[in-house]
């Protein structure tokens, strides 16, 4: 994919993240500019998402999991879709769920294209992220 088409789809996206929503969402905007989306969701046990993005819609991000300053995550992996891993491609610790690229990208679930989902309500980078935000607060009550 051209990288200008990407950063045009990547904006797009970013854009959804306003000031309403981030205070709402109890989200830290970390970084937002192409080609890397950066949230920590504040919780009693935060999250810090890493989205590349550099293929923004052609091809799904990629989420790092990270502590909140930044390092990889250090927590036990609490299964569900959150994997210990390491992921057969990226070699670490990853998020299983449709919209990822290491979802998209593991042998289990190479029959899932990510062509299937990618013009689906809630596919776009915001909703993907507040997907994995949510599901680990609900995950560590």
């Amino acid at each position: 994919m051209h990288q200008a088409l990407a950063k045009i789809n990547f904006d797009k996206d970013v854009a959804g993240l306003n000031d309403i929503l981030v205070r709402k969402s109890r989200i830290v905007v970390n970084a937002a500019t192409f080609p890397v989306l950066d949230l920590t969701f504040e919780h009693r046990l935060p999250i810090r998402l890493r989205m590349g993005c550099e293929q923004w819609s052609e091809q799904p991000p990629s989420v790092e999991l990270l502590d909140p300053d930044g390092t990889p995550c250090q927590r036990q992996m609490p299964g569900g879709i959150f994997h210990a891993g390491p992921h057969p491609v990226v070699g670490r610790p990853f998020v299983c769920m449709r919209g990822t690229l290491e979802y998209h990208t593991h042998e289990s679930h190479l029959n899932e294209a990510w062509d299937q989902y990618r013009a689906v309500d809630g596919m776009d980078l915001v909703s993907i992220a507040l997907q994995i935000g949510n599901t680990w607060r609900r995950t560590f009550p």
